[in-house]
Formats: structure tokens, C-alpha cells, sequence
């Protein structure tokens, strides 16, 4: 941090402080830039929790999650904030750092980042995620927000010399690279690792007893792929018993996971989800019972799944995510268990109905997002997913993954014609190597020196006029036939 000696004012925005990833990421910053000598002011829609600092914490009522206003609402709240940071700081901040202000949370804050840029603010815009990566909902409510297509295109994406993006992976930084936005203003700071420690072991562990146990760290939401772990407990169930940790709270998701449940009853699978709900293990108890960890996520953001596991002495094997995955590889964490695809004789399932759900899946998800439909895209989805007449069981549906798990319940000679993926656990020597290396590429220091190199960066530039980056160009990057899959529409 030696960059960052001078004492920056830093004013960091957020919807709230909840438990979750933001709220940890900026935790995290907030410590290691204080430490470094600077000034820190989060701004929060509302307070954080009893249990959380409070320290340098103003709330900001406007900056709550919000769905309707105008520009006059959002101009006053530019002005709210800018009165708590000249109060906090006695002077507005060098450096103003809004996390997620794209996701349409809330819908004043792309105008207040645009009036703050255009009266010279030096800003960094943190995407953790984005609403053009299935989340139309919040695209919409950020398109209606304005009153023309053409202010929607000026507003949600503004671009100056002042204006720098940070993203968490190099898959999107190389999105919004395509998009438009300039080499020099765009970022990636991945986020740190807090290393997990646990006194379990598995010896300790009160069931699976003569066999192994893998915990899935995960609430079963759609993209987590719950059937693939049925799958894989089919394939090893003689040999393991699989759990994922927690059960989804949105009430959207209950009915599919319900039937998920169901299906690990009917198949006689050894599969335990929501092994945590009750509260009588803790996650940690059930991570250091665990003889490793499992994956099979169709969708990430950052990937803390593939890194986490490790500080704590825990292979993880399952389901790649070469998107996200390869940064890991840039740090020489050879991720070498895990299996990029789970393939099977296309020829199971039904050519005209899966046809049909791709076609509808696809028109779905551009209607979703007002947009046409590419010419051959049914072709493109099914050429990504079909390889030499064999599909990968992650791109598909509930309904035909329980098909295939049903049919190789009855006849588990089938099991011949299934790419049988690994479950072979790393030794002791690449688990240390492993560690060592999060530990050292993911460090809290690591991140502090990236955020101080890119504020340092953020203030040396000149200011500019803000122009705009097409929202098509964005959305054309994740809105694409060949990255869709029937779990994600």
C-alpha cells in the first residue's frame, strides 16, 4: 500500500450492508485501505447489521433498493450524498466507489453516477454482476426508468477519462473491453480470500460412517445444477454420501428444489440437501467432516467456491467453469479434477422436444430483454451443446435431466455411455501448494495494493466530457445463443 501513503478520501456506495458478497468485499476494503492510511466513508440505503462496524457508516435513505423516480429524484439524491461526504470528510472525496451501480437495485443511481461525473467527480464503478446476465427483470426496470430509449443509452453505462471500471473476473472485463470501454479504464480486482478455519475432521463426524462424505456449500437455486449431484451420487452413491448446505430462501425456487427432494426419495440416491437448514451442524463442522468439496454450478460470478475450500485443507472437484476458472489458472492453481462437460448419447432424449426447448428458451430470454432473436440462433445453442452426438447433462432442464437420471436408475448398464467424471481427491502436497498460493494472489494485502493502484490511477487522469457505451454492445456479450443453457433462462 505504499501507493496509497498520501491519505485518499474514499467514499464507498452501496444499497445496504447485508450479509452477502458486497458487503464482505467492502468490509474487506474498508479495513485494508484504513490500515493504509486512508479516509473510508461507506454510504449505505440503510444501516448495517448490530453485529457490524459501524465505524465511518452514514446512511443515505435514497440509496435503499428503489424501482421508480425520475431524474429530479435522482439529482437530490446526488446532492444527499455529496452533503454526508463534505460532512464526514470535510471536503467531497478524491475518489467515489460505486459498487453494482449497473443491476437496476436502483434505478436513480446510473443518473446520479452521470451528474457526479459530469461536474468532475473521479468515480470507479465496481460490477460484481450484471442484469444483462439473466436478470431481465431488473433490465427492464432500469429501461423504464427513463423516458427515452436514447437517455436508457446515455445513462446506464457513462464513459470519461474520470470514470474507470473494476470487474471481478476477466470474463467480464474482457466483456466490457468488446463493448467499448477503454483499455486504460477498465480493471480487474478480484476479491479477497478470508481463509476458513475448522477444528472437524472427518474421523469426527457423526454419519457416513465407511464411506466418504462431499458437501456441496451452496443454497439449491436453479444454476447451482442440483441434478447433476443426483447424477454424480447415482455414478458413487456405493462410495460417498453428497449434501448440499443450505436450501433457497426465495420462495420461487422452492417448488424445484422440492422436486429435487422428491427425486432423491424416489432414485434411493444418497443425497442429503439442505444438510444445514435445521441449524444442528454448522457449515464449518460440515466442511472439516467433509472428505472434499463438490461443484456443479452452471454459473458463476467470482468462483469463490473453487478457492475457498482449499485454505481449509478440502479438495474441490466437479462441474469447470473455464469463464471463471481460468484466472485461477493465471495464478498456477492447476484445478485439473474438474470436468468441463457430463456427456451422454443425445440420442436418450427426444429430438424434437429438445429442439422445441431451445427454441423456447431462447425466444424467451431475448423477448425478455426486447431483443431479436439472431438468425440460426437454435442452430448455435444446439452446435454449443451437442459434440459428436453426445450433450452435456449440464445445459439441460429439470425435466430431462430426471429423464436420464430415471433411465439409468433402471438400467445402470447405461452408465457404460456416460462420460464418468473423477472424484479423486487431491493429496496433502497440492492442497498445501494450493493454499499457499490463495493465500498469497488472494490476500487482503493483495487486494488492498490492486484498490490502491487503481485509485492512484483514477486520480492522475484528466477529466473529460462523459459520453456513453451502447447498452447493446453489453448486453450482446452475455445475451448470446451459444452461452445460454435451459437451467439459466
Amino acid at each position: 500500500m505504499a501507493e496509497n501513503r498520501k491519505g485518499l478520501k474514499i467514499a464507498v456506495v452501496h444499497y445496504h450492508l447485508k450479509r452477502g458478497g458486497v458487503t464482505r468485499v467492502i468490509e474487506s476494503a474498508k479495513s485494508v485501505l484504513q490500515e493504509g492510511g486512508n479516509e473510508v466513508l461507506v454510504l449505505s440505503g440503510e444501516a448495517p447489521l448490530a453485529d457490524a462496524d459501524q465505524n465511518d457508516v452514514r446512511v443515505v435513505p435514497g440509496l435503499n433498493y428503489r424501482k421508480t423516480g425520475n431524474s429530479v429524484i435522482a439529482g437530490s439524491l446526488a446532492e444527499a450524498l455529496k452533503k454526508e461526504a463534505e460532512t464526514h470528510f470535510g471536503s467531497l472525496p478524491d475518489v467515489w466507489h460505486f459498487h453494482n451501480p449497473t443491476l437496476a437495485k436502483n434505478v436513480l443511481i446510473p443518473t446520479v453516477v452521470k451528474e457526479l461525473a459530469e461536474e468532475g467527480a473521479r468515480i470507479v464503478l465496481q460490477l460484481h454482476d450484471f442484469a444483462e446476465d439473466g436478470r431481465p427483470g431488473n433490465y427492464t426496470t432500469q429501461r423504464s426508468f427513463f423516458d427515452s430509449e436514447s437517455s436508457f443509452e446515455s445513462t446506464l453505462y457513462p464513459t470519461a477519462k474520470q470514470i474507470h471500471y473494476a470487474t471481478i473476473n476477466q470474463r467480464d472485463h474482457d466483456f466490457l473491453r468488446k463493448a467499448g470501454i477503454s483499455r486504460s479504464n477498465l480493471h480487474v480486482i478480484p476479491n479477497a480470500i478470508t481463509e476458513l478455519g475448522t477444528e472437524a475432521t472427518p474421523a469426527g463426524r457423526p454419519f457416513s460412517e465407511g464411506k466418504k462424505f462431499a458437501i456441496y456449500p451452496t443454497r439449491g437455486i436453479r444454476r447451482k445444477n442440483i441434478g447433476e449431484l443426483l447424477l454424480l451420487a447415482l455414478i458413487y452413491g456405493d462410495e460417498i454420501d453428497f449434501a448440499t448446505s443450505l436450501s433457497p430462501e426465495n420462495p420461487e425456487w422452492k417448488p424445484v428444489h422440492d422436486g429435487w427432494r422428491s427425486a432423491v426419495e424416489e432414485l434411493e440416491l444418497p443425497v442429503c440437501l439442505g444438510i444445514a437448514d435445521s441449524g444442528e451442524y454448522s457449515f464449518l463442522d460440515l466442511l472439516g467432516w467433509s472428505d472434499f468439496v463438490v461443484t456443479t454450478s452452471i454459473g458463476e460470478g467470482f468462483g469463490l467456491a473453487f478457492l475457498e475450500p482449499w485454505t481449509a485443507g478440502k479438495s474441490v472437484v466437479g462441474r469447470d467453469l473455464p469463464e471463471i476458472t481460468r484466472d485461477f489458472a493465471e495464478n498456477q492453481l492447476q484445478l485439473d479434477r474438474l470436468y468441463r462437460r457430463l456427456d451422454f448419447p443425445v440420442a436418450w432424449l427426444d429430438k424434437t422436444e429438445l429442439k422445441e426447448a431451445a427454441e423456447s428458451m431462447l425466444r424467451q430470454s431475448y423477448l425478455a430483454y426486447d431483443t431479436a432473436l439472431p438468425k440460426n440462433a437454435v442452430k448455435q445453442t444446439l452446435k454449443a451443446w451437442v459434440k459428436k452426438g453426445r450433450i452435456d447433462f449440464g445445459v439441460l432442464n429439470e425435466s430431462m435431466q430426471l429423464q436420464v437420471l430415471r433411465k439409468l436408475k433402471a438400467d445402470p448398464s447405461l452408465l457404460e455411455s456416460v462420460s464418468l467424471p473423477s472424484m479423486e481427491m487431491a493429496d496433502e502436497a497440492t492442497i498445501s501448494h494450493h493454499r499457499e498460493i490463495i493465500r498469497n494472489a488472494y490476500s487482503l494485502e493483495s487486494y488492498g495494493e490492486r484498490l490502491g493502484k487503481l485509485y492512484q490511477k483514477v486520480l492522475s487522469g484528466s477529466v473529460g466530457k462523459v459520453s456513453y457505451l451502447p447498452t447493446d454492445k453489453v448486453l450482446a456479450q452475455f445475451l448470446n445463443p451459444g452461452r445460454l443453457n435451459l437451467l439459466r433462462n
